[in-house]
């Protein structure tokens, strides 16, 4: 997989584009909408940024981070796996995102509601990959969130991924992603599941990268 990576300047364009959205839409709207991560980072640390680590037809590695130069800290980790076919009304957004744009506010800012289904919470401890990334200790326990996206406009609905998030424990703890998105389908969709839990486990096994 070829990394790809998008820093931190250009990444102020993706929450600059989330802030004029939000501030045109009504507060009705606004206060139903959940906090994308990209939103909920930014607003925890004061700065967002996303780097691609890898990425292929089927599969994007990112490092979601706060910080700049040595202060940079991965805030969550994530493993994308796209669906085996990308609707054409979502050609646009896709080729933005497999460019490096952040997911959720790329899908936002052209007008699609992101719709998750939570799928299992659970926790995975540090590889040294993760705590390099991460700035904690080998062996911390992350919580990690698996979960798919659809997206939904103008009365049609349409999938899009399945993710793996592993989070810093500064930001997010299995308990903080229960309170914020309520209880997971655990029965939902276990081959879905188990094969992204092999991806996220392998994924994090590999020896440490740059950020």
């Amino acid at each position: 997989m070829a990394p790809n990576r998008i820093f931190f300047a250009l990444t102020h364009l993706f929450i600059a584009t989330i802030a004029v959205v939000a501030a045109a839409q009504p507060a009705s709207r606004e206060l139903s909408r959940e906090l994308l991560n990209s939103e909920r980072i930014a607003a925890v640390f004061g700065s967002y940024g996303v780097a691609v680590l890898e990425q292929d037809d089927t599969v994007r590695v990112s490092n979601l981070f706060s910080g700049t130069g040595q202060e940079r800290t991965c805030r969550t980790f994530a493993i994308v796996r796209y669906s085996d076919r990308i609707d054409p009304a979502l050609g646009t957004e896709h080729a933005a995102i497999v460019a490096g744009g952040s997911i959720g506010a790329t899908l936002a800012a052209a007008g699609w509601q992101v719709r998750k289904t939570h799928l299992r919470y659970g926790v995975l401890t540090a590889t040294p990959r993760l705590a390099s990334l991460m700035h904690v200790v080998a062996g911390t326990t992350l919580a990690m969130h698996v979960y798919s996206l659809d997206v939904a406009k103008d009365d049609r609905t349409l999938e899009y991924a399945a993710l793996v998030e592993i989070h810093h424990p500064d930001y997010l703890t299995s308990d903080d992603l229960a309170e914020i998105y309520g209880p997971a389908d655990e029965g939902a969709r276990p081959e879905l599941v188990a094969a992204l839990l092999a991806t996220a486990t392998a994924t994090a096994a590999r020896s440490p990268s740059p950020q």
